[in-house]
């Protein structure tokens, strides 16, 4: 007689910070993470739109208002209940208290389908808090996984940071996606926080190697994410004129989708800085667009540049290097943790020479880059099947009773 199959647990992911059909780039590292989660647990994601009342309407209302509120994804269903999110920052601190009702509505109805074994969040606030809670009400583990550094933050909002103090209590693990992540967490929690490192992850299937008939072009660089001040593309452009001198072909494609009014306003920022500086007609701003796209893009440009002030991680980094296309960044956290002078180069935050002189050497010598090493680079710690041996390693001791007590 043949054995039962063992029942896959169940884990509910919930993002406010995930793709819809609205926004289909949004929060991909999280959509990632749960793909890689498939083949060890069945996930069901909530992922929550915002909603404001009429008279205080967001920019994005009528976007939001189309997002399905239910939908089944390749790797699972998908819900996107609505939740209270007033205009601006003003409120920000009663993010979790405002949302906390609908999101646990909502969690409750998928509980009572099929009992949940565990919840994973992603980022801390609200998301973490929230989870924290269900958890405690429903007594499964909770894990969070964080992608933005807690400092300065935490410290310009100390009612979030108390919250985030209690929350942290019920949490079995914190993950961080980077080194300077964890050391961002660690300040906030202490050295004896329960933290592990679980990374962001490339798709390596859409990201990858050029066909024999795809072919780079010398003179393209690229950048990817959204234009907003703390990615650094206005120090990219300031970079540019320098560079136009010594290759007058050279030309830059941005690729990226303001999503919100300060994102948009910092594009048209950097738009105005493009004539002001005299590279206008080099940049060209295409929007949104498809990973694929993107992924095509990747092999098609001579190097994608991360002119960033402030990363914790960028995924778009790794997604160039599974292409075979170097990298050059600022050193403004993650990107030091993978990139190095045989990946592109590491330049210093916020300084257009630097940053100039670095591309320019990778752009006169591109022979001295093996594609083949580029993409291991990026394959052997954060492909899919990397992933799902790490959140695997993760997931088994909690849903087992093997792991330590959540007691902080």
């Amino acid at each position: 007689m043949s054995a039962r199959p063992t029942r896959k647990p169940h884990a509910l992911v919930l993002s406010r910070n995930y793709p819809n059909p609205e926004f289909p780039t949004l929060g991909l590292w999280a959509e990632r993470m749960v793909a890689a989660a498939a083949p060890i647990a069945d996930c069901t994601v909530v992922a929550p739109v915002p909603w404001t009342p009429p008279l205080l309407p967001h920019a994005d209302s009528q976007r939001y208002r189309r997002v399905p509120r239910h939908r089944h994804a390749a790797s699972g269903p998908v819900h996107h209940p609505r939740v209270l999110i007033p205009p601006g920052h003003r409120f920000h601190a009663h993010d979790a208290r405002l949302q906390f009702p609908m999101i646990r509505r909502a969690v409750l109805d998928i509980h009572r389908i099929r009992p949940i074994d565990l919840i994973h969040a992603h980022l801390i606030y609200p998301d973490g808090v929230m989870a924290a809670r269900l958890g405690a009400e429903l007594g499964v583990p909770v894990i969070t996984t964080e992608h933005a550094l807690w400092q300065p933050w935490l410290d310009q909002w100390p009612a979030i940071r108390r919250q985030v103090l209690e929350a942290a209590r019920q949490i079995s693990t914190i993950t961080v996606v980077s080194a300077a992540m964890e050391r961002s967490v660690r300040e906030v929690l202490g050295t004896g926080a329960r933290v592990e490192r679980l990374p962001n992850l490339v798709d390596d299937t859409v990201f990858r190697l050029p066909h024999p008939d795809e072919r780079r072009d010398p003179n393209q660089l690229l950048f990817v994410g959204a234009v907003r001040h703390v990615k650094g593309l206005d120090v990219l452009v300031r970079a540019l004129p320098s560079l136009v001198t010594q290759r007058p072909a050279l030309r830059l494609v941005v690729i990226g989708e303001a999503f919100y009014g300060q994102w948009r306003r910092d594009e048209a920022d950097v738009r105005r800085l493009c004539q002001e500086v005299g590279v206008a007609d080099r940049v060209d701003f295409v929007g949104r667009r498809s990973s694929a796209a993107v992924a095509e893009a990747m092999r098609t440009s001579a190097l994608l540049v991360v002119p960033s002030r402030r990363e914790s991680f960028s995924a778009v980094a790794i997604e160039a290097l599974a292409s075979g296309t170097p990298v050059v960044a600022t050193r403004c956290g993650g990107p030091e943790e993978f990139l190095s002078e045989a990946t592109g180069g590491l330049v210093p935050v916020e300084d257009p020479a630097a940053l100039a002189e670095a591309i320019g050497r990778v752009l006169a010598a591109p022979e001295r880059f093996d594609l083949t090493a580029l993409r291991q680079t990026a394959i052997d710690s954060y492909g899919m099947a990397s992933g799902t041996t790490r959140i695997g390693t993760l997931y088994h001791p909690l849903l087992t009773g093997d792991a330590e007590s959540n007691t902080r």
